[in-house]
């Protein structure tokens, strides 16, 4: 579906420029922090003009660039949002000096990027008309405002809309229903929506509430966040929707200092400075306890999901291994991609997920994606993990439904593999890498190895099928101690880094979990090696891991099942 049949972001048009020139997803993240930062000099140049105080203009300027809802919307992935801020602070700072050419063009860029721009515009037009001293200029950006909404909403939107290939999703074809379709539960989050909303306002009222009109026209987008229903809780402080309310907040808060610097000082009484100082303090230490960046302490912690933990902001080893793997897939291959890969193959006609975000009951889409790619790239160890309440996203297990669905589909073959990153190719499925499991009667053979008081080992065999490739082997058991557990069996090559295989047939076509007493389980599976690796000199060790630990996919001793260990479980040397 067109993006110009939801929320006609026509200001997305002004980075393909930029875009062309290095294009790299990246380069949308560092644009937008880039253009951000500008936002700064609109802050600094009218809070000058207006305070004629060196001081006054610091702090606001200070503010401007660590509101937490402003640094939320820059760190929430790109949204015109986050665009639209600092180009309306560009905009106000026009309106200031009397630029009418800079104040046009700035409105238009900020109607271009979102259909609901026309509201803040209509709001800038009001208040301008009602107290600013600029009936005219004030008319003229309301009607400015109305006339683009109309024509947003109400005809560019459906026109794409009809147009738009292969189905229209809710957000194209109903947008209140996809936002506000569930307003019954308003009552049910009122507490946590009150909270953000002082989260939004609280940390500059102490001396922005004088200048509370310059608040009503950023208080359409506010209260639509408040009570959107939208997907996600997206009335939350730490997604994008609250970013065009900044602006609109620093103008208050510059209109407060004017209107405080005009006040009499009673004696013992708390001055303008002193309470500009505090609120500068109150927005530093918001931010500091409520974003996600180094000011924070749990930044440091690696706590999962915050800071340097990799499905943050850090970086292991894998990440690396990643950009090599990719570069098999073929630069015009139709691909559908986990979705923590899929930037890494951008630019290309044909570009679908694994697995989409609404899809919480696994691979939905998938099955029907199949037909239209050539090749489908999987992560048997997905490196995300993220707390949500009542459990978790990503997880190790992020695509293992995907995964089986490609082991059993006739029509694909598993062509490559490294560390868990699985490459799919359609090709016939005797050429692809074998994935079998089978189960038997317990004959009662002693068992090789025990993990834990769950598992045991009964066999592990190795042998070269093709080369830099093997045939692994491996038959297992639960025991009479195995009661229940979300367990993961992966082998690596002792001494080599991001070496490590993960058993395809007893994590994907038959869990452990689903084992049952009294039987035996032979599963029998293909592995690639790494490049430059002698399969007759080879020492495999094997763990089982919890794959609902966040430390999972780095098969550790965090995640490694209860009173178990990595044992060495057969060796090809001589």
């Amino acid at each position: 579906a067109s993006r110009l049949a939801g929320h006609v972001e026509l200001g997305y048009v002004l980075f393909a420029p930029l875009y062309a020139l290095m294009p790299d997803p990246r380069t949308l993240l560092v644009a937008q922090a880039i253009l951000f930062v500008l936002g700064a000099i609109g802050v600094y140049r009218l809070a000058a003009r207006r305070t004629q105080n060196r001081y006054a203009t610091r702090c606001a300027t200070l503010i401007y660039l660590l509101y937490p809802v402003a640094l939320t919307g820059v760190l929430f992935d790109l949204h015109a949002d986050t665009l639209a801020l600092p180009v309306l602070m560009l905009a106000l700072d026009a309106l200031d000096q009397r630029a009418w050419l800079r104040y046009t063009i700035t409105l238009a860029v900020a109607l271009s990027l979102k259909f609901y721009v026309a509201a803040v515009v209509v709001g800038i037009g009001a208040v301008i008309f009602l107290w600013g001293g600029l009936r005219r200029v004030g008319l003229l950006t309301v009607i400015a405002g109305l006339l683009y909404g109309i024509l947003a909403f109400f005809i560019i939107r459906p026109l794409f809309a009809h147009a738009s290939v292969g189905g229209v999703s809710t957000i194209t074809s109903n947008y209140l229903t996809y936002y506000f379709g569930q307003l019954a539960e308003i009552g049910t989050t009122l507490g946590e929506r009150t909270l953000n909303g002082l989260i939004v306002f609280g940390p500059v009222l102490l001396i922005a509430w004088r200048g509370w009109r310059w608040f009503l026209p950023g208080l359409p987008i506010a209260a639509a966040a408040f009570i959107t229903t939208g997907p996600g809780g997206a009335f939350d402080y730490r997604y994008h929707h609250y970013a065009m309310v900044v602006p609109f907040i620093i103008m208050a808060l510059i209109d407060g200092i004017v209107r405080a610097q005009a006040l009499p000082r009673k004696r013992g009484g708390r001055s303008w400075q002193g309470d500009l100082g505090l609120t500068c303090g109150i927005v530093i230490l918001c931010a500091a306890l409520l974003v996600d960046i180094p000011l924070n302490p749990l930044f440091w912690l690696r706590i999962p999901g915050t800071g340097l933990d990799p499905a943050r902001y850090g970086v292991i080893s894998r990440d690396q291994l990643k950009d090599t793997f990719l570069t098999l897939v073929p630069q015009t291959a139709p691909v559908a991609v986990s979705n923590f890969l899929a930037p890494h193959l951008a630019n290309r006609a044909t570009l679908y997920l694994t697995r989409y975000p609404d899809e919480a009951r696994g691979p939905e889409r998938l099955p029907g994606l199949l037909p239209q790619v050539d090749v489908v790239i999987a992560d048997a160890l997905f490196d995300f993990f993220l707390p949500i309440e009542g459990g978790y996203a990503g997880g190790i297990d992020g695509d293992r439904a995907a995964i089986a669905l490609m082991l059993r589909d006739p029509t694909f073959g598993l062509e490559h593999m490294r560390d868990g990153l699985l490459l799919f190719t359609r090709t016939s499925a005797k050429r692809g890498m074998l994935n079998t499991i089978v189960q038997a009667r317990d004959d009662g053979s002693p068992a090789l190895q025990h993990f834990g008081n769950a598992i045991d080992l009964i066999s592990a065999h190795a042998e070269p099928i093709a080369s830099g490739r093997l045939r692994l082997r491996f038959t297992w058991r639960i025991s009479n101690g195995f009661t229940n557990g979300t367990f993961v069996a992966v082998s690596r090559i002792d001494g080599l880094s991001d070496a490590r295989f993960v058993h395809l047939p007893s994590y994907a076509l038959l869990p452990a979990w689903e084992w049952q007493p009294g039987m035996l389980y032979s599963e029998e599976f293909d592995i690639e090696l790494p490049a430059g690796t002698d399969p007759a000199n080879i020492t495999l060790r094997t763990g089982w891991y919890d794959i609902v630990s966040p430390f999972a996919y780095l098969t550790d001793s965090r995640s490694r099942m209860p009173g178990s260990e990595e044992p060495v479980v057969l060796s090809t040397q001589p």
